[in-house]
């Protein structure tokens, strides 16, 4: 019944990770996302890729101190999923088409320099994202996202 009416749990993050904090400082999706634009994965970076900057900046902080436990535990940080579809909705999505189409990654995921720690701040589904094809002149063929 949770699954045909889309009702989820808010997922609570363990690192309380601020978006807002990283895009004012210039940093674009693509530098953390990596991949986002080349496949169907907008990937989420490793311990090592975040304290590649936090050895440094702001090391002291909390929750830099958290990572940074995580990273000498050799352990990735257990971040919960804010968007995704339904196993049985047999979606296949795929960033990379969507970057390349100059969708911004905001139309989906809400305008991040907002957001601290990610919510779900869109909901997609299928009339959002039809409608979304209608307006950029895409098929809406059920087996463009559907398999």
């Amino acid at each position: 019944m949770r699954e045909f009416f889309d009702i989820r749990p808010t997922p609570v993050q363990p690192i309380q990770f601020t978006h807002k904090v990283h895009l004012a400082n210039q940093l674009q999706c693509v530098f953390c996302h990596t991949g986002v634009d080349q496949g169907p994965d907008a990937t989420i970076p490793g311990t090592s890729f975040c304290m590649t900057c936090h050895v440094a900046i702001d090391a002291d902080h909390p929750e830099i101190k958290k990572i940074a436990a995580y990273q000498a535990k050799g352990e990735d940080i257990p971040w919960q999923r804010v968007y995704g579809f339904q196993q049985t909705a047999h979606v296949k999505f795929n960033h990379a088409p969507h970057i390349r189409a100059g969708i911004d990654c905001s139309s989906c995921h809400g305008d991040m320099t907002k957001q601290t720690v990610a919510v779900r701040a869109v909901n997609l589904n299928m009339g959002y994202c039809i409608t979304c094809h209608q307006q950029h002149k895409v098929s809406i063929d059920c087996v463009t996202c559907h398999y």
